[in-house]
């Protein structure tokens, strides 16, 4: 069975949030960056080949994956670290930046690719459908430039996202790594294991109520204001 549904879930509520509050986007461009949030908060979970990051495109995600597992240690070390996320990030910025070049827009497209259709799956909308309009977006972003600032902030945003999520947990995430492989989370009482009844039937809805709610004030509030104003 496939990971991330909550990951998803708590990618598109943070997206939401940083388009409305922070960067006061208007709603496509917040809507932007909740979808890029959304998919890019499945990326840690490269890490292993169980993922919806891992299953998303197939035979190439997979052995993408066991190559990204060996290379960060396993499952919940390098991916789920500080350093885990500036890497991401990092990724995300250089094949922004160098996507006039062929080989550079070559890379864009992948890397968007891979998080949409990670997201996708992860919301339970996978299927060939899905992985073909994750491809067709990600070419369409990589060759005409479409939201290209907010690539980058959504890359590091949804890893975020993922490593705050995975914190909750009674395993937790190694922040330090490789400097330290000790675990940070909450304390046994608060945490839970992945999968059970309280990320069901507690964190789940408590997210999707939160997007609930956003996406209502991402679309009341301008029609309120110009009310307002006349």
């Amino acid at each position: 069975m496939c990971l991330g549904y909550t990951h998803a879930v708590s990618g598109l509520v943070t997206g939401t949030a940083a388009g409305e509050f922070i960067l006061h986007l208007p709603p496509s461009g917040t809507a932007t960056l909740a979808a890029l949030c959304g998919g890019f908060a499945c990326l840690p979970d490269l890490d292993t080949r169980h993922s919806c990051a891992a299953r998303s495109l197939g035979f190439m995600s997979e052995a993408f994956a066991w190559s990204v597992a060996k290379i960060s240690g396993g499952h919940r070390h390098g991916t789920h670290s500080a350093l885990g996320v500036a890497v991401f990030t990092a990724l995300a910025w250089t094949a922004c930046h160098y996507r006039a070049d062929t080989a550079g827009r070559i890379v864009l497209g992948a890397f968007l690719a891979l998080a949409i259709a990670a997201g996708l799956r992860a919301l339970r909308l996978g299927g060939h459908g899905a992985d073909l309009a994750a491809i067709g977006a990600a070419a369409g972003i990589a060759w005409y430039g479409w939201g290209l600032a907010l690539i980058p902030l959504a890359c590091g945003l949804g890893c975020l996202t993922h490593l705050a999520g995975d914190a909750l947990t009674t395993e937790g995430i190694p922040v330090c790594w490789p400097l330290s492989l000790r675990h940070f989370g909450l304390p046994r009482p608060l945490s839970f294991t992945t999968g059970t009844w309280r990320e069901h039937w507690v964190v789940a809805p408590a997210l999707l109520l939160a997007l609930g709610l956003l996406a209502w004030h991402a679309v009341t509030l301008p029609g309120y204001l110009t009310a307002l104003s006349r």
